[in-house]
C-alpha cells in the first residue's frame, strides 16, 4: 500500500508541535525560562492540539489501511511497536520518576485505542455514533478521564503523561469514520503542500516520539553541566 503524503503531512506536523513543546519544557525544566509548561493556561491547549493531531490521524489511518479488509500482519506489526515502545516509556519513567512514572501515555493510549478503532473500522457509522456519544457522557459528567484507573491503587492520577480514555477514545472514533469518507472523496487529489521533511516527520514519528527528548535532554543536560 503505498504511503498517504497527506496523512502523513498531518502527522508530521503534530511531530513537530511536539518536538517544540518538549523544548519549551526542557527550557523550563533547566532552569532558562520561568514559563509554566505544561500547567499554564496557554500550555494545555497546546498540548490538546497535538494529542488531537496524533490520536484523529491515527484513527484515520485505521480506516484508510483495513477498510477493505483488516491487514492483520502489518496491524500485528505495527501494535506489537507501540506495545514494546509503550512499556520501554515505562520503564525509564519508572527510573526517572519514580513518584511520578508514566503508566498510561500516548503510546500506551494509541496502542489500546487502535484495537478498539480497529473494530469499528467495518461500521464507520457506527463509530461516529459512538464517538458523538461518548463525548455528550463525558461533558455531562457520566464518565471521566480517571476510568478504569481509578479502580486500581497502583495506579495514581500524579503521573508526569496520562492519556485517558474518556473523552480521547471519541476522537480516535471520529478519526476512523472520518477516514472512511476520506476513502469516498479521494483526498489525494486536493493534498496541501508541505516540506519534504514534515513528511518524513510524519512518517517516521514513532521513532522521533522516543529518541527526540532523550537527544534534547541529554544535550540541555550537558549544557547546564558545561555552564
Amino acid at each position: 500500500m503505498r504511503r498517504i503524503r497527506w496523512i502523513d503531512g498531518l502527522r508530521g506536523i503534530a511531530i513537530v508541535l511536539m518536538v517544540v513543546f518538549h523544548f519549551c519544557f526542557d527550557l523550563r525544566y533547566f532552569g532558562y525560562v520561568s514559563w509554566d509548561v505544561p500547567n499554564g493556561s496557554y500550555w494545555w491547549p497546546f498540548r490538546y492540539l497535538i494529542l488531537t493531531l496524533f490520536i484523529f490521524t491515527m484513527g484515520m489511518s485505521l480506516s484508510l489501511a483495513h477498510g477493505k479488509g483488516i491487514r492483520w500482519r502489518k496491524f500485528g506489526i505495527r501494535l506489537g511497536q507501540l506495545v514494546l515502545s509503550a512499556a520501554l516509556i515505562t520503564l525509564v519513567s519508572l527510573y526517572m520518576f519514580p513518584d511520578t512514572w508514566i503508566y498510561f501515555g500516548i503510546l500506551h493510549y494509541l496502542a489500546l485505542a487502535s484495537v478498539v478503532g480497529l473494530i469499528f473500522v467495518p461500521v464507520p457509522l457506527v463509530a461516529f455514533g459512538a464517538g458523538l456519544v461518548i463525548f455528550l457522557l463525558y461533558g455531562a459528567g457520566v464518565i471521566d478521564q480517571e476510568w478504569p484507573f481509578i479502580y486500581s491503587e497502583a495506579l495514581t492520577v500524579d503521573t508526569e503523561d496520562l492519556v485517558p480514555l474518556f473523552p480521547w477514545l471519541a476522537v480516535t472514533l471520529l478519526g476512523v469514520a472520518a477516514g472512511a469518507v476520506a476513502t469516498q472523496i479521494k483526498l489525494d487529489q486536493y493534498l496541501f503542500w508541505l516540506p519534504a521533511w514534515v513528511e518524513f516527520s510524519g512518517r517516521h514519528g514513532l521513532i522521533i516520539y522516543l529518541v527526540h527528548q532523550p537527544i534534547m535532554f541529554g544535550g540541555f543536560y550537558l549544557v547546564s553541566s558545561l555552564l
